[in-house]
């Protein structure tokens, strides 16, 4: 592997695709290989420290996993790749505070970062032409101080990663997602994140697709029809039941009124759940009160979903 690899960059190569699962380090030339238009390097870089110069001028796309990425290298790699426009960034560290690029459009970043307080987070991300982010956070420290400028995104898809610092969610992630037509939120948090953030939620108004996973239906289903109506447009509404998995369950009775959603133009709702659940006649009841004033077409399907 050693020894391909500068053989290869050496016969001015377009793309280069790595999928090495073991540890093997890679040459820092790798990134001042002008030719290359596409580049995979799986695991094969584990720390950008060595890397002095990126001159990748016609670099479109860049993929990396496992690798310790500081706010050094972020800069350099933007200043170096011009026309960068998709950067996925795999079950990295993150150890950098801003990402500025006016020519990336799609950005995933389902990467990883312990939840500490000594750590760097990613407090900017300024792109005014991005397309698509994809991102895992940590809502108490990456998301209360995220502020996403991203005027020109059409769908994003957040999970909400599990935080030791749960009782202190805070974040203005939805108004920088408020542009967006399709949505995705996700994460064993989602009912913290949601509640936290309702108070200020924006209107999505160009939004025609909503997906909701990791949220009990059966005893939070009120937060959910609460955040439905800030999507007076919604088409399309998907939503994932995994079960009642809730320490301390919410009585039928003391359940909070379920608010009907709004939206007109509502036209399907999509649920997949566990048929073992015996909790699931609630959902379907709050469901059927969610939506008794629209007229969309609710189909339910009984798989597993995980």
């Amino acid at each position: 592997m050693r020894s391909w690899i500068p053989y290869a960059l050496k016969q001015n190569l377009q793309v280069l695709d790595i999928d090495h699962v073991q540890e093997c380090s890679i040459p820092p030339s790798v990134f001042s290989c002008a030719s290359l238009v596409d580049a995979s390097l799986g695991y094969s870089v584990k720390s950008v420290h060595n890397i002095k110069v990126i001159n990748l001028p016609f670099l479109k796309r860049l993929s990396l996993k496992g690798t310790h990425i500081n706010q050094d290298f972020v800069d350099k790699l933007f200043c170096g790749c011009p026309v960068l426009e998709c950067l996925n960034l795999e079950r990295c560290r993150r150890d950098f505070s801003t990402l500025n690029s006016q020519n990336l459009k799609y950005l995933n970043a389902r990467t990883w970062s312990p939840c500490g307080g000594t750590d760097k987070r990613m407090a900017l991300i300024n792109t005014s032409n991005l397309l698509s982010f994809c991102d895992s956070i940590c809502p108490y420290l990456c998301g209360q101080k995220l502020l996403l400028k991203m005027p020109s995104l059409t769908s994003a898809s957040i999970c909400m990663a599990k935080c030791h610092h749960w009782h202190h969610y805070k974040s203005n992630i939805l108004i920088g997602l408020s542009n967006v037509q399709i949505l995705q939120l996700s994460g064993v948090r989602i009912k913290e994140f949601l509640e936290a953030d309702l108070s200020h939620c924006p209107e999505f108004a160009n939004a025609k697709d909503l997906s909701v996973d990791g949220l009990c239906l059966s005893c939070h289903f009120y937060i959910l029809a609460s955040f439905l109506n800030h999507f007076p447009n919604l088409e399309n509404l998907s939503l994932y039941y995994r079960g009642c998995s809730c320490e301390v369950r919410v009585p039928v009775k003391k359940s909070l009124k379920i608010v009907p959603f709004e939206g007109m133009q509502l036209k399907t709702v999509e649920v997949k759940f566990s048929k073992s659940d015996k909790y699931f006649p609630r959902v379907v009841k709050n469901m059927q009160d969610c939506t008794k004033n629209s007229r969309a077409q609710i189909n339910m399907t009984g798989r597993l979903c995980y």
